[in-house]
């Protein structure tokens, strides 16, 4: 049996799934009504940040709001995108390890950009992004529940699922004094109406986690199958999935101070 089939980053099959995801999706309007009353909450000439900006559509909605917004995007094909998509957004080469922002910010985004770190790492980016925020200032990290069904795709071929509340336990305990941290849940999900716009978004899902993390790969043919039984009904010709998103919100603790060394 042939193995899976995977998109190499950045191939064009990958930006076509991708974009299938984006069209399918239906957590768009509700994290977009959730971001918006989110940002009401800063004036106009507060500074925000899209960590991990990709082709720009969360830049897109804090320029509606912030007359001053970085993006943060280390490939340089889509920083070329960003530029043509929002000249006004102050485009930077960096990630969340390593980018030098030029002021600290009110409002920062990390928005299903997890999928390109390894998971002990989750804790040690969000804190160092926490850090770039005002003593008035919110970060939001957001990626899929848990268990989602994507995430238990993953799982039944071997591979951890993506937890964000779980990989923030310790850094919660750790950091608790110096920012607090609150977490809710907004509804999404993927519709599709075809099987091969299904079994596109799925695909692009099996390879957020490298091949190497499943214990059990499948084959073309098994992973084919698993998508025909679990995301798509052949008698109502339409297909997706549930799931929530789970975003965590940190605010720095404007009475802590820290130990003298």
């Amino acid at each position: 049996m042939s193995a899976v089939e995977r998109f190499a980053w950045a191939s064009p099959e990958y930006a076509e799934a991708f974009a299938a995801l984006l069209r399918c999706s239906g957590e768009r309007s509700h994290l977009q009504r959730f971001l918006r009353a989110l940002m009401a909450s800063y004036p106009p000439d507060a500074l925000a940040v899209d960590w991990g900006a990709g082709v720009g559509d969360l830049t897109g909605l804090l320029l509606e709001r912030f007359r001053r917004v970085l993006a943060i995007e280390p490939s340089p094909a889509l920083r070329c995108i960003l530029s043509r998509r929002y000249p006004r957004a102050e485009i930077l080469d960096g990630t969340l390890s390593t980018a030098e922002l030029p002021d600290r910010v009110d409002l920062g985004l990390i928005s299903h950009v997890f999928y390109h770190l390894p998971d002990h790492a989750w804790a040690a980016a969000t804190i160092r992004a926490a850090r770039w925020l005002t003593e008035r200032g919110v970060l939001a990290v957001i990626l899929k529940d848990c268990d989602s069904a994507c995430n238990r795709m993953l799982e039944h071929f071997g591979a951890r699922r993506f937890d964000l509340v779980g990989a923030l336990v310790a850094a919660i305990h750790r950091h608790g004094a110096e920012f607090d941290f609150t977490f809710t849940r907004l509804q999404g999900g993927v519709r599709t109406g075809s099987y091969d716009e299904t079994l596109a978004i799925a695909r692009f899902m099996l390879c957020d986690r490298a091949a190497e993390a499943f214990s059990a790969p499948p084959s073309e043919g098994q992973f084919r199958d698993y998508v025909r039984r679990h995301f798509w009904d052949g008698t109502s010709g339409a297909g997706g999935w549930d799931y929530d998103l789970v975003i965590c919100l940190v605010r720095p603790n404007r009475w802590y101070r820290p130990p003298e060394t």
